[in-house]
């Protein structure tokens, strides 16, 4: 498969090395290798060594052969999705709670990736996910070039996902927190996870944004993504979400967690975007 991009390089990145603008612009280190082998970066026009400066204004022209072979899924014409934002390389769409993120088996078609694969002229190709239970900003890829890059910002924080919930409101609970416990499979229950020393670093910030005597409305903010990092460390400081089928026995309509914002740099770009949903209704009326 043969990726190409043309740009103009930003005044902010003027002065750069090709190199230096490339780990700028989150290019994985591989794909800088084959662009250096493959002479698959041309500077206005001519091949420049990566040790080189680039100006502001420069044309740039990416031509990069992989063997990527994109996921495929079955298609399903029905779109329980909303779209929020959508441009050549990227799509972001409201999953509504109770929509798997993709299949388990190349059978299956009742998940949002088979949705996205009667929407979309290409297949979608997978960013990040989030657990069938919750609703929310989602964002997927629409072009090869871009997974690695998104991947990239998430590892490096650049991508950062806020989401809101619902749990038991604890007068104790300081109103601003950082929980810092690391995750790890529930030997007695394959479908959970649980806190355990032994396992991945997971870091969550919280923020108590409402709350009534009964019930507390959560901001949170993922700065690792782990599985079921939210839940987990919600329940571990004794706030469990509402509606959780695993970790809190009190049942509700639905799990109250619901991502909202979704902030993000523009790739090949300096700037940030910022997507933003309501906080939904149902869930600001727990809190009255």
């Amino acid at each position: 498969m043969l990726l190409e991009r043309q740009l103009n390089v930003e005044p902010a990145f003027s002065g750069l090395t090709v190199r230096q603008l490339l780990n700028t612009w989150c290019i994985p280190r591989k794909w800088q290798h084959e662009l250096r082998i493959q002479h698959g970066i041309l500077v206005n026009g001519q091949y420049r060594y990566f040790n080189q400066t680039i100006l502001a204004g420069d044309q740039i022209q990416l031509h990069l052969q992989t063997n990527i072979k994109p996921q495929v899924y079955l298609a399903n014409p029905k779109h329980d999705f909303k779209v929020v934002y959508e441009d050549a390389d990227l799509l972001i769409v409201n999953k509504p709670a109770g929509l798997k993120t993709h299949p388990n088996s190349p059978k299956e078609k009742n998940t949002l990736f088979n949705q996205l694969t009667s929407y979309l002229p290409t297949s979608p190709l997978m960013l990040h996910r989030l657990d069938m239970l919750t609703s929310g900003l989602i964002m997927i890829g629409k072009n090869p070039l871009i997974v690695p890059i998104i991947e990239r910002q998430l590892a490096k924080k650049q991508l950062q996902r806020t989401y809101v919930a619902i749990t038991p409101y604890k007068p104790d609970l300081p109103t601003t927190g950082h929980i810092n416990a690391k995750i790890g499979a529930d030997l007695t229950d394959p479908r959970k996870r649980r806190v355990d020393p032994k396992g991945q670093t997971a870091l969550t910030d919280y923020r108590i944004l409402q709350h009534n005597q009964n019930l507390a409305l959560l901001q949170l903010q993922l700065q690792t993504g782990r599985t079921h990092q939210i839940r987990v460390h919600l329940q571990a400081i004794q706030a469990p979400i509402i509606g959780d089928p695993l970790y809190n026995n009190q049942t509700a309509s639905r799990l109250y967690l619901h991502a909202y914002k979704l902030r993000y740099q523009i790739p090949f770009s300096s700037s940030y975007r910022q997507i933003n949903l309501s906080i939904p209704s149902d869930f600001l009326q727990l809190v009255k």
